[in-house]
């Protein structure tokens, strides 16, 4: 496909008289959390997405570190060729996201909202992925950040600088994924959601498996790699709404 040209002295995502600029950027700031996270020690992902139409090879890694916090199975560890089969989903806000709580995740949902505890397998990881999405969208970043991102001093650092919660109403919903990686203990799961006018926006999810569950990993810069694709090429199609 082709891809928008970026002026490397100002972005597409803030440049005025973009289109869709204005569609993008209230992405960016319904979803503010993940745009602050990026592969921890990666520097910024690819900006191509990784053919997410490929199967695994017979190499698959192996879920030997901790268990479940909450015992779900680790199931496939071969990374998702399809859209997971005949998927339920709930609002969370106004965010569709995905739950299958024997299976995939959420294994836990808090009083507050919180979901986590999701399975140790690429599926579990790109369902977390989604479900912290939605979770931010609703305006519930600083618990995300305090209970669902990997502990450290970056994590501390975003707490500190009590993050801006997410507007009400939310112009963008799922659209499609694909795993850019996974290895067993950490993955990338690049999302793209589709705005109110059609416009789409890549955002990689970087997690790591800490504790028995899936947990953001937030980085030392702000360079996410989320940027505006021109359609859904390159991703599997999977949507709630």
């Amino acid at each position: 496909m082709t891809e928008p040209t970026v002026n490397e002295e100002q972005s597409p995502l803030t440049k005025p008289k973009f289109i869709i600029s204005a569609v993008v950027v209230a992405i960016i700031v319904a979803l503010g959390i993940i745009l602050a996270v990026i592969p921890k020690g990666g520097g910024t992902p690819s900006a191509e997405p990784s053919n997410a139409g490929a199967s695994t090879g017979s190499s698959q890694p192996s879920a030997t570190s901790s268990a479940s916090v909450c015992g779900l199975p680790s199931g496939d560890q071969a990374k998702p060729a399809t859209a997971p089969a005949d998927t339920k989903w709930e609002l969370v806000g106004k965010i569709a996201a995905p739950t299958s709580p024997k299976q995939f995740g959420p294994g836990k949902t808090e009083p507050n909202g919180l979901r986590s505890c999701f399975a140790h397998s690429p599926t579990g990881a790109l369902y977390a992925a989604v479900n912290v999405a939605a979770l931010s969208g609703s305006g519930k970043a600083n618990v995300v950040y305090e209970q669902l991102a990997v502990p450290g001093p970056e994590r501390d650092a975003v707490l500190k600088s009590s993050p801006t919660a997410a507007p009400a109403s939310v112009p963008a919903q799922l659209a499609g994924f694909t795993v850019r990686s996974y290895d067993g203990d950490r993955a990338v799961i690049d999302l793209a959601f589709k705005g109110a006018n059609g416009a789409f926006v890549s955002i990689p999810v970087p997690l790591q498996w800490f504790g028995g569950d899936w947990k953001i990993v937030v980085p030392a810069t702000g360079d996410t790699g989320a940027r505006q694709i021109a359609d859904l090429s390159g991703y599997i199609e999977w949507a709630g709404v």
